[in-house]
């Protein structure tokens, strides 16, 4: 498999992604990382930690907990202790925060429309399928590798 067009498609993701980020950014004066941690937890309820923010998002655990404090300082976000591990702490987006999070999903709705006008539900099906192919390789390879 030739990783160049690989590389290519994810440059012309991020690029187009970062575009509407920054609407979101100059909107709301909010940092990349801000909006991305806001995004993340709103639309992903049950990943609302900032160990998930991390791990799916691939940002610096320092990155995370800088917005993190800034979304609480603003009044964005709001920890709330892990009924089992009081270790552990969910970040729950606040009343305030609302209106951010509807503009972030429209304009996530206009950036997923983009994507899908020259698509069919059967290439989207099949770059579902190809992705799980590769993800599965890609683990069961690497996960023998690490034991």
């Amino acid at each position: 498999m030739e990783l160049l067009p690989f590389w290519n498609f994810i440059r012309e993701f991020e690029e187009a992604y970062d575009y509407h980020r920054k609407k979101i950014m100059k909107s709301f004066e909010l940092s990349a990382i801000e909006v991305d941690v806001l995004a993340f937890v709103s639309n992903n309820p049950s990943l609302n930690t900032a160990a998930d923010v991390v791990r799916y998002k691939k940002i610096a655990k320092s990155h995370v907990s800088l917005a993190v404090k800034s979304l609480i300082d603003k009044g964005y976000l709001r920890k709330e202790v892990d009924e089992k591990d009081k270790k552990k702490y969910h970040l729950i987006p606040c009343e305030k925060a609302e209106v951010i999070v509807d503009f972030a999903r429209r304009e996530r709705d206009e950036f997923i429309k983009v994507i899908d006008q020259s698509i069919t539900e059967e290439d989207k099906q099949s770059f579902r399928e190809v992705m799980l192919k590769i993800e599965n390789s890609l683990k069961k390879e690497y996960e023998l590798k690490e034991k």
